[in-house]
């Protein structure tokens, strides 16, 4: 990974405390797909699959796609939403953090999911 993109992104994404998952993600933001597993409450899990189109610069919008499995086996549940590359990069980080990778699915972070059902922003809940 390039130490100028990882420098550019930094300051947006706790690169001095986290740069080996900052490293990590941005490397995963050039695959632009990744396939996760979405835990339920009391019990259960959900598959679904986030693509993107991301810009260069921390601030430009990506474009992103989710893919949910919907229950019962019918198609997917699709969004499309765009969102400053910096806070997908974030949240590609907590996945990774949370384990995921190419051959294991994780969760988003809790964020991610308050912010796509309830509008809720990610700096609303970060401490």
């Amino acid at each position: 990974m390039s130490a100028a993109l990882v420098a550019l992104f930094a300051p947006y994404c706790q690169g001095a405390a986290r740069q080996g998952q900052l490293e990590q993600a941005l490397e995963l933001l050039q695959r632009q797909e990744l396939q996760g597993l979405r835990r339920l409450r009391p019990e259960g899990e959900r598959p679904f699959v986030l693509r993107w189109q991301a810009g260069v610069a921390p601030l430009e919008p990506a474009e992103v796609a989710l893919e949910v499995a919907a229950p019962g086996g019918d198609g997917p549940v699709s969004y499309s939403f765009a969102l400053p590359n910096q806070q997908l990069v974030r949240w590609l980080m907590d996945w990774l953090e949370a384990g995921g990778g190419p051959q294991q699915r994780a969760d988003l972070p809790e964020t991610f999911w308050q912010w796509l059902i309830l509008g809720i922003e990610p700096t609303a809940t970060r401490t």
